[in-house]
């Protein structure tokens, strides 16, 4: 009997190892992480973060942000908490963030100055802290373009090079920069990490109730005698465009101010608002100020009064040439918009008449401004095109 013949053993197709971590990796969309999401500032920069798509967001706050959808994580977090740098600590290494923006800021003076400088100081500390050990790449730390002082000898506009001149007295100013000095420390000590700081503008809209709003709203207000400062007020949406660009680019670090365009005097400011202009001696000024603050009367300190008497305005080439940054809305646009909105009707003033002469006197400033900006990039791209050719 012939002998049977076994069927021939099948070999098994060998397989490609696939790296299901590695992939993972590849596709998980970048996470940010918001402290101060429940705030106006913070909120309004989570809803344009959703509506844009590409990030998976989480908020860091005592309340979760408002009209916030489903997806945004809320994470609760008390900066004036005992321990906070703990906290903060863990809830990056469950969260994971590639990006950190801190905004959990008080943005108007307050009179309990010790709860105001564990926030806006020693809270920046701890984030900064928490980010280092926790191997977070990237930080964002808004802050305020009034760390520059009002100075007599101030130029007209501060770029970022210009030094850090509050009054050493004005505790709300003195916390922002102590903030700005941690994440100068945090760079020192985590070089690998890529840090941006964007001073801003106070913010001025219908929604924003600040203390300068509230100053400018006001039916009357102390006016420096002899003295009448240059202003500017940014738009929030301007502010959050640049928040955006930020997070955009990845390599992103260094100072930036997040000015707009244009400015205007006190004056022009508080007539557009309605209120009325009390003239006092600067050397008075001061001591009803504080005596306002004191009684609970007024919205600043008296030592803030500074911003009532010198200039502070910042210049934004930088954040225009870095970022890519273009403001939409001018410091006049910006103020006629809110004044119109809080006065009302049976106005005294033609705001639309204001805006009509306001919209003719930015374009013929473009036209002047326009030329030699084109022409210098003309010259710019005709040298590089020269090295080019020459190498």
């Amino acid at each position: 009997m012939a002998e049977e013949t076994k069927p021939a053993k099948r070999r098994r197709a060998r397989g490609r190892v696939v790296n299901l971590a590695g992939y993972a990796a590849a596709t998980r969309r970048p996470k940010v992480a918001i402290t101060g999401g429940g705030g106006f500032f913070g909120g309004k920069l989570i809803r344009e973060l959703v509506a844009r798509g590409g990030w998976d967001i989480v908020s860091f706050d005592l309340v979760p942000p408002a009209d916030a959808p489903a997806q945004v994580v809320h994470r609760f977090l008390d900066l004036n908490l005992p321990f906070a740098d703990l906290t903060v600590f863990k809830l990056l290494k469950e969260e994971k963030p590639d990006a950190v923006v801190h905004l959990a800021q008080l943005r108007s003076p307050l009179r309990n100055a010790t709860y105001a400088h564990e926030l806006n100081s020693i809270g920046a500390l701890h984030v900064l802290a928490a980010a280092g050990e926790a191997r977070v790449p990237r930080v964002i730390l808004g802050s305020t373009t009034l760390v520059y002082g009002a100075r007599g000898d101030n130029p007209n506009f501060l770029s970022e090079e210009h030094p850090l001149r509050p009054d050493p007295q004005d505790n709300f100013v003195r916390d922002f920069v102590e903030a700005e000095s941690h994440a100068r420390a945090h760079v020192r000590r985590h070089p690998e990490a890529r840090v941006a700081i964007l001073r801003f503008v106070p913010l001025l809209s219908p929604e924003v109730r600040d203390y300068r709003a509230q100053a400018l709203a006001a039916p009357a207000g102390i006016s420096l005698l002899g003295y009448d400062p240059l202003l500017q007020a940014l738009d929030p949406d301007d502010a959050i465009d640049a928040l955006l660009r930020t997070l955009d680019h990845p390599d992103i670090k260094g100072v930036f101010n997040i000015a707009p365009e244009g400015v205007v005097p006190l004056s022009t400011a508080r007539m557009l608002f309605g209120s009325l202009p009390i003239p006092v001696p600067h050397s008075l000024a001061y001591a009803l100020v504080e005596a306002s603050w004191l009684a609970g009367l007024g919205v600043m300190p008296g030592i803030h009064a500074h911003y009532l008497r010198y200039l502070c305005v910042a210049d934004n080439h930088k954040a225009r040439r870095v970022l890519g940054w273009e403001p939409k809305k001018t410091t006049l646009q910006v103020m006629l918009e809110t004044a119109r909105a809080r006065r009302g009707s049976g106005r005294l003033l033609d705001f639309d008449k204001i805006e009509q002469e306001a919209e003719r006197a930015a374009y013929l400033y473009q036209q002047r401004v326009k030329p030699p900006r084109a022409a210098a990039a003309q010259a710019a791209g005709a040298a590089a095109a020269g090295e080019r050719a020459a190498s």
